[in-house]
């Protein structure tokens, strides 16, 4: 029998997706981190996460059916496949992450604890990568993925939330303010290519001149979320200015086709650049002259933390934690979502002003550096899974 003195603390980490967005890149930085715990991440499907993870020498368990959208029948799978492996894995800790993961997660490990196949009750922490109530859908399923959003963090023991916007949110929710826990998102500073090697890298992906003008960049997931549709309205006006400047968008994801069709209609076929996922993307960031991020609903995302860190000038729209982030015309410019003029005007105000491109940059790294530490946000993610937690609550 193993002793309990030795026994590792066992967490295990539930993910819907298994690409390599922030909240997975999240699972995978805490995953190979932790040092003298026993790490398992269950996670939807067998992406790029699940590689990333599998190379570490970090067990997985593939939830087939686990998918961010809505199913009935796939979501019962996925419970039942949910409450397998945590009967089976048995962990101390369930480190839940997403909404879906987070509902089906919670609710099955509720069911275990109260049931007589569990050898001890398991602490559930829940962390929010943006509230999904803030995406841009009708006011109904607003008001409807809000409620179950309560009752996901009523299942829960703790929440972890990443910005102040988010955890203010959650402090409208009845009876969870004595759960959250407000930790920093952390971020370990990434290697980048030199400007040259990152810009001769890209056109082996796809050719396109950027010798000549301004390179606008960004790092997104393929997804309305993103507002890359307002970045592709906003470099049809910036190209008349500008006509040497070129869009780079590394990312894939749901909305390849549709920015495609857009691109094509808009006629910027040699201006604005789908060049796909690329592992380690960040390493690329300085091929940019400038980086956009024109999020319509956010967390606190890493893309800007790693443009910061790059000392790149950054536009982007004020949603999510964004702000906590990015100070208007002292760290970068924000601009309003959902606006392609405002952003054309960022844009080109920045092409033409290189002195508060570098000032920008200079602020956001200093700001980055010493707000956003990936140490501070491990040593207090150990600390709430070391504290005593109730599991009665």
């Amino acid at each position: 029998m193993e002793n309990p003195a030795t026994r590792k603390i066992k967490i295990l980490y539930v993910i819907t997706k298994s690409n390599f967005g922030g909240a997975q890149r999240y699972v995978y930085d805490l995953a190979i981190n932790l040092r003298g715990y026993d790490v398992a991440v269950a996670l939807g499907g067998n992406g790029v996460l699940n590689e990333k993870l599998t190379a570490s020498g970090i067990r997985t368990c593939s939830v087939a059916s686990l998918q961010r959208d809505i199913s009935p029948t796939k979501d019962i799978g996925s419970f039942g496949n949910l409450y397998s492996i945590i009967k089976k894995e048995q962990p101390d800790i369930i480190h839940l992450n997403s909404p879906k993961a987070g509902g089906l997660g919670a609710f099955a490990c509720r069911f275990l604890n109260a049931s007589r196949y569990t050898l001890h009750a398991t602490r559930i922490i829940y962390t929010v990568h943006g509230w999904a109530f803030n995406e841009d859908r009708p006011f109904y399923e607003r008001v409807a993925i809000r409620f179950f959003s309560w009752l996901t963090t009523l299942l829960c023991h703790k929440i972890i939330l990443l910005s102040q916007r988010e955890y203010t949110q959650a402090l409208g929710f009845p009876f969870v303010k004595n759960k959250l826990v407000l930790i920093p998102l952390g971020i370990k500073p990434p290697v980048y290519f030199s400007r040259e090697k990152a810009r001769e890298l890209l056109n082996v992906t796809q050719p396109f001149d950027i010798s000549k003008g301004c390179v606008i960049g960004t790092i997104a997931e393929l997804h309305p979320n993103k507002g890359l549709t307002f970045l592709i309205d906003a470099m049809a006006v910036v190209v008349k200015k500008h006509p040497n400047t070129v869009c780079v968008i590394i990312g894939d994801g749901q909305d390849r086709k549709a920015l495609e069709s857009l691109i094509k209609e808009k006629q910027l076929e040699h201006t604005v650049f789908l060049v796909g996922y690329m592992d380690e993307a960040s390493q690329y960031l300085k091929a940019f002259d400038i980086f956009v991020l024109p999020s319509i609903k956010e967390g606190l995302p890493y893309a800007i933390l790693e443009a910061g860190l790059a000392s790149l000038p950054v536009i982007a729209t004020p949603v999510g934690g964004i702000p906590e982030i990015i100070e208007n015309k002292k760290s970068g410019l924000l601009v309003p979502p959902k606006n392609s003029t405002e952003l054309a005007n960022a844009i080109s105000s920045l092409i033409g002003h290189e002195k508060d491109r570098a000032s920008y940059g200079s602020a956001l790294n200093q700001s980055v550096s010493q707000k956003f530490s990936f140490d501070k946000m491990l040593a207090a993610t150990e600390n709430l899974y070391k504290s005593p937690i109730s599991v009665k609550t």
